[in-house]
């Protein structure tokens, strides 16, 4: 592969991905780098379209699903989801795609998140509940009695 291809595999990678148009969630399927194009398709009527790639202002309206987020903050999905569930982050907005329902984040949703995770201190729990020392001290008593 020359380096020309390699480049140009690597802006199809970049370029692949949902984004929202006028509050509706589309697909960028393609670069026809020929063309400079974007063949990109509808989630809700499945239409496909093409679009510029050069000043394209769709780019700044890019959204991630919650696998891209989870590489990008350095969390598994899991431990998103359960953040999310137990009410410590927002939730996710979704969009409907190939009959699942995908949760998806922005920019500023992924950058809260990250900030998020790094203002937690290490082996604080995630949980909603926090034992005092006093709680802490009580529960390890009473697990030596049991043991011993």
């Amino acid at each position: 592969m020359n380096e020309i291809d390699r480049i140009a595999n690597q802006i199809n990678v970049q370029v692949k991905g949902f984004y929202i148009d006028n509050d509706v969630v589309v697909k960028a399927i393609r670069y026809l780098k020929r063309d400079g194009k974007i063949v990109f398709k509808r989630l809700d009527t499945g239409e496909e379209y093409l679009e510029d790639y050069k000043g394209s202002a769709l780019f700044r309206k890019r959204i991630f699903i919650i696998g891209e987020v989870a590489k990008m903050v350095g969390r598994t999905v899991g431990t998103i989801r359960k953040c999310e569930t137990s009410g410590l982050l927002p939730a996710a907005n979704r969009f409907q795609y190939s009959n699942n329902n995908y949760r998806y984040y922005t920019f500023d949703d992924i950058r809260n998140i990250e900030s998020f995770f790094n203002s937690r201190k290490v082996g604080r729990p995630l949980k909603d509940r926090v034992y005092s020392r006093r709680d802490l001290s009580n529960k390890l008593r009473e697990a030596k009695k049991g043991i011993l």
